[in-house]
């Protein structure tokens, strides 16, 4: 009537009558548990891993991290107290600056797209 149920990646449960639902939920959480990352632990977002005793590449990839991320700017903002309104005038500055970039970026591939249909 309802056909077979699948999972979240479209697979079909297997049919096992001789199983209870608890024990099923408990095989399938089991499996489901152990495919997934470990909880993160203090050190989780500061850390690269070093593959094959490469350090230069994860040295390169956490100075990438760093720099999308502007723990730089961070530290430097940090190093003398800021006023409320100063800080409030660079935050809505740097908003207008994100906002402005994202529109300009949106017309940008407006003109693409237009040009690309041969207008």
């Amino acid at each position: 009537m309802w056909g077979e149920a699948v999972d979240g990646l479209g697979r079909a449960f297997p049919k096992n009558p001789e199983q209870t639902p608890a024990e099923r939920w408990s095989s399938r959480s089991s499996n489901i548990l152990k495919k997934l990352a470990p909880p993160p632990n203090t050190y989780a977002g500061r850390s690269v891993v070093v593959e094959k005793g490469d350090v230069g590449n994860a040295y390169n990839r956490l100075q990438g991290i760093l720099a999308r991320n502007d723990v730089r700017k961070e530290l430097r903002l940090t190093e003398r107290h800021e006023k409320r309104s100063d800080k409030r005038r660079r935050l809505e500055s740097e908003r207008h600056r994100r906002r402005f970039a994202e529109f300009i970026r949106k017309k940008v591939q407006l003109v693409k797209a237009i040009r690309a249909r041969g207008a």
